[in-house]
């Protein structure tokens, strides 16, 4: 019997994670789209860059667009702007 509610909690825990995976990536995409930041791509990584250079910008960079999208979106968050 325990083993069948340890299965059932990982499973639980794992749909949730998923959960708030997807969650985080809407809101990151819904911002996104608001700012409508411009992308490049910048030697072997992606950029997002949202405002003027070189001090009043948010911008965020990856090996891939995805996450270049979670750079930006953490550092705006976390922005003093």
């Amino acid at each position: 019997m325990n083993t069948l509610l340890d299965a059932n909690h990982w499973k639980v825990a794992q749909l949730v994670d998923e959960l708030l995976f997807a969650a985080q990536e809407r809101k990151q995409l819904k911002l996104i789209e608001l700012l409508k930041p411009e992308f490049s791509k910048d030697g072997n990584q992606f950029c997002f860059l949202y405002g003027k250079m070189p001090n009043d910008c948010v911008i965020g960079f990856g090996d891939t667009a995805a996450l270049a999208m979670q750079d930006f979106c953490k550092n705006f968050w976390n922005s003093k702007a």
